[in-house]
């Protein structure tokens, strides 16, 4: 289906984006990644900026919209071992959620495995009940 080819190419290129630009964990957060699951914490690199934008794509933008997703509220994304953090909302909660995302990427086994799987189980459950976000606020480190 088109749509999971746009969105597999655009992850990749945005993971390319964060992995040359990003910064790798601290050993702190490579504690939080290894305690939600991630077999290699040390490829995770974090690029914290003012706005997550969503894609220029046009089909890609529209079924992020439809989809409720990539908003204005948005304040993490994980892209492979990529992951956009807004400035500001920086936490442990929020760190370990995503870096739960890198390990779903970690197991589908690719960006494209990952994606096609995640962007059905939004369009099946929507945004929130999708199994992989549930997944993931379950393994949310509450301090």
């Amino acid at each position: 289906m088109e749509i999971f080819d746009h969105a597999a190419n655009w992850v990749s290129q945005q993971q390319e984006i964060i992995l040359g630009s990003g910064v790798s964990l601290t050993s702190e957060q490579i504690v939080i990644a290894s305690q939600v699951g991630v077999l290699r914490p040390e490829k995770i690199r974090i690029l914290s900026v003012a706005k997550i934008s969503p894609p220029d794509d046009p089909l890609l933008r529209k079924v992020a919209e439809e989809m409720n997703f990539l908003g204005p509220d948005t304040i993490g994304l994980t892209l492979g071992y990529g992951i956009y953090l807004r400035e500001g909302y920086i936490t442990d909660r929020l760190l370990s959620h995503e870096f739960r995302h890198v390990q779903q990427y970690e197991v589908a086994g690719s960006v494209q495995a990952f994606i096609v799987e995640y962007i059905q189980q939004i369009f099946q459950y929507g945004y929130y009940d999708a199994p992989y976000e549930v997944d993931a606020r379950a393994h949310e480190l509450i301090h």
